[in-house]
């Protein structure tokens, strides 16, 4: 019910979307282009409304579905709906980081769940939680081993330093320090790769040691 509900409103909006735009086409062309970014720009709040809606009823689900005593690390029928909130609003980052998630580590899926991450951090490359999310997954599936690690983790890093720290996890920077610590110490055909793992121990510490003491700051 709930469903076909959202369906046919989903269709009304669009509908009218599309016979405001007829009425564009008829417009003068600066009015013409005025109207146009207006409903592009309507479309979209429109679109991450109607997100929000079918994330909160996936959330809704969720729980539901747990109650009943399903394993959810094996559910496949909500993917869909993860789909088609991306495509309403791109910008979505839960939905890219637990599709994402989801089809790597639970479902098996690698390739997929990556790929979805590393569209997620295209569509939001200054939301730190989007690439802290890849980092995190591309280091506990090891799919594309260490240099991917490091790639990511540096992004993260760099993303950090843009911010100054000003950041809503800033213990993982030094989180992010750790994984560089293990993925050198890994990557042994990499030249002073031993030397390159301890530096990072070094920082990790320093961080944690600076955060509890109130002197770790990017200024300095």
């Amino acid at each position: 019910m709930k469903r076909r509900y959202f369906q046919y409103l989903l269709a009304v909006v669009f509908l009218f979307i599309a016979v405001l735009s007829g009425r564009i086409a008829g417009e003068t062309a600066w009015e013409n282009e005025a109207a146009s970014e207006a409903v592009s720009t309507g479309a979209g709040e429109i679109g991450s409304i109607f997100a929000d809606i079918l994330w909160l009823q996936l959330d809704q689900y969720h729980h539901i579905w747990m109650y009943q005593g399903n394993d959810w690390m094996t559910a496949t029928d909500y993917l869909p709906q993860l789909w088609l909130i991306i495509k309403l609003d791109p910008t979505f980052t839960e939905a890219y980081i637990d599709g994402g998630y989801h089809l790597t580590m639970n479902l098996g899926h690698p390739l997929e769940g990556l790929e979805l991450l590393e569209e997620g951090v295209r569509q939001c490359p200054d939301n730190e939680r989007m690439l802290w999310e890849r980092l995190i997954v591309l280091w506990q599936s090891y799919y594309y081993g260490d240099r991917a690690i490091q790639e990511a983790a540096w992004d993260y890093l760099a993303l950090v330093k843009y911010k100054r720290g000003q950041i809503l996890d800033p213990w993982n920077e030094a989180n992010a320090s750790m994984i560089l610590e293990f993925s050198f110490e890994n990557d042994s055909l990499r030249r002073n790769s031993m030397e390159i793992s301890e530096r990072y121990s070094e920082r990790c510490d320093f961080i944690r040691f600076a955060n509890r003491n109130g002197l770790w700051t990017q200024n300095i």
